[in-house]
């Protein structure tokens, strides 16, 4: 039997590595939803209507903000620019970022597609009228409300900042504010839903 014992610990050992060395799943970095979400909405492009259904090809980054934000949506735009940059041009083909503005007030989709474009070209910006953009924030959960409100024009808008993932039509992935700056592991769990 002791003859055995190096054999064995030398066979433990080879089933220890080869454990340790297979390949995993991806940990996902964002909140994975366990029970994705089918979504939906149509707001108005810079060309006319648009549908989140239009882009079941893509992975979709979806943020909900406005043009005159003074913090949040600037850094969070700037953060899908680094990470959308970091994807290979094959895998940018198949990931849009999608900004919507919860201050149709102010933000016509010419505007808020503008604002998109500025962070990179190929980013989309929509708005629409009260009742769509209503509509588009219900169907994801999104907070909105006028704030510090000094007359027509001049008000800012408390929103949800939340940045949502949409695979196929459905909410897959979540990241909060502080999540999405974390350029590597958002684009590694990009990849990992391409």
């Amino acid at each position: 039997m002791k003859r055995f014992l190096p054999a064995l610990f030398s066979v433990l050992a080879l089933l220890v590595l080869a454990y340790l060395l297979l390949p995993r799943g991806h940990t996902f970095y964002g909140t994975r939803l366990l029970n994705p979400k089918p979504v939906d909405f149509a707001l108005e492009g810079p060309e006319g209507p648009v549908r989140l259904s239009q882009f079941q090809e893509e992975v979709v980054l979806l943020f909900f903000g406005y043009v005159h934000c003074p913090d949040v949506c600037p850094t969070t735009l700037l953060a899908l620019k680094r990470a959308y940059e970091k994807l290979s041009p094959k895998d940018q083909e198949r990931v849009r970022v999608v900004f919507v503005s919860v201050d149709p007030e102010r933000d016509t989709p010419e505007v808020a597609d503008r604002y998109a474009k500025a962070f990179h070209p190929s980013f989309l910006g929509l708005s629409g009228s009260p009742e769509a953009v209503r509509e588009a924030a219900q169907t994801f959960g999104v907070y909105y409300q006028k704030t510090q409100y000094r007359g027509p024009g001049e008000y800012l808008v408390d929103h949800t900042a939340t940045t949502f993932v949409v695979k196929e039509g459905k909410l897959v992935l979540l990241f909060s504010p502080d999540k999405v700056e974390a350029t590597e592991k958002v684009v590694a769990d990009l990849k990992a839903l391409l």
